[in-house]
């Protein structure tokens, strides 16, 4: 699925790799809905455990939007719709992502009942995370905007309505998925 239209080597593996795929996201979901507490250190906080899920499925996310953002200028006006063979995988395997990501992130809440859910170190993180991804967001939409300026004629086939909006959609989920590896890292780093 991440592989694009051509596959792995020329090979498209096609449903058979999107089910052996989505059984082991499955599997996973079903895994750390039994044993979160061994899934992750035993002096991690609610905060990196969750932050730990949220890099793992919002990694997904991304790589899904890319695989997606690659396939629209190849459709050419259909792109322009809203509905359109790629944006319909797209959305399934969004709706999957996300189902999947509430599931695992309720497993790990729900075995941390007792733990104190942020604390003052939790909070200096986030608040090092969110900075982190939003000098990443203005240097992407800077690097966008001198993309846009230094070679227009190679930019024209993303220039669509919707090719556009979902570029804005992807700069939000590479802002978020920025803040979520660095929460991970820097909760991995106060361990060291």
């Amino acid at each position: 699925m991440f592989l694009g239209p051509d596959g792995w080597l020329g090979i498209d593996i096609g449903p058979v790799g999107a089910a052996v795929f989505y059984a082991a996201l499955c599997l996973l979901v079903i895994h750390l809905s039994k044993h979160a507490e061994e899934a992750f250190p035993g002096d991690a906080s609610l905060a990196e455990r969750q932050a730990w899920v949220a890099t793992a499925f919002v990694s997904l996310i991304y790589f899904h939007w890319l695989n997606f953002m690659a396939m629209l200028p190849d459709l050419g006006a259909a792109a322009d719709e809203i509905f359109n063979p790629a944006s319909r995988r797209f959305a399934t395997q969004l709706g999957l992502s996300i189902f999947a990501w509430i599931v695992v992130a309720g497993a790990v809440r729900s075995g941390n009942r007792e733990g104190v859910e942020l604390d003052e170190r939790d909070l200096r993180v986030q608040n090092a995370a969110s900075r982190a991804g939003s000098a990443l967001l203005a240097v992407m939409i800077i690097g966008l905007i001198a993309a846009l300026a230094v070679r227009p004629e190679a930019m024209m086939p993303w220039l669509r309505p919707l090719i556009v909006a979902n570029a804005l959609v992807g700069l939000l989920i590479g802002k978020t998925l920025t803040e979520n590896v660095y929460t991970v890292l820097r909760y991995r780093r106060g361990h060291a």
